[in-house]
């Protein structure tokens, strides 16, 4: 009994050394800011995501609050996606729950040369500011 609790102990201390892919696994992201205006008016609220153009590092994305965002990127360049909604006055859709009441349809308003075919891009840097200012217009 007593050679199984050492190797038990042993065992469990070992997996701590080693674990799962610590901390040095992560990728090294760099803080990324800016702002984001339509029509010369700083965008009320929306999302904006920093796709790696290679694939190969993950997405980063962060909140568009009173024209502004503030999010954490990996170095290299980047697509970049700007999504907004809007209610759709008097249309509802469904809830996911037969006993959810309808909520407020809503639509993308703005062009989709900024969010499903981007022509937007950064390239972030690993060294110097990373501020980007994207100036949309509504066409």
């Amino acid at each position: 009994m007593k050679l199984v609790s050492c190797l038990l102990l042993t065992v469990c201390f070992t997996g701590s050394l080693v674990g799962c892919g610590g901390a040095s696994d992560a990728p090294v992201t760099y803080p990324v800011s800016g702002k984001v205006t339509l029509d010369g008016e700083p965008l009320p609220a929306g999302d904006i995501i920093f796709r790696d153009a290679s694939g190969k590092a993950a997405s980063a994305a962060g909140k568009v609050e009173d024209g502004e965002y503030s999010l954490k990127a990996t170095a290299g360049k980047k697509l970049v996606v700007i999504t907004a909604t809007k209610e759709i006055p008097g249309k509802t859709v469904v809830g996911g729950a037969p006993d959810e009441p309808p909520v407020p349809a809503v639509e993308q308003y703005l062009p989709a040369e900024y969010n499903e075919k981007t022509t937007l891009e950064a390239d972030v840097s690993d060294s110097g500011s990373n501020e980007f200012t994207f100036e949309l217009k509504s066409k």
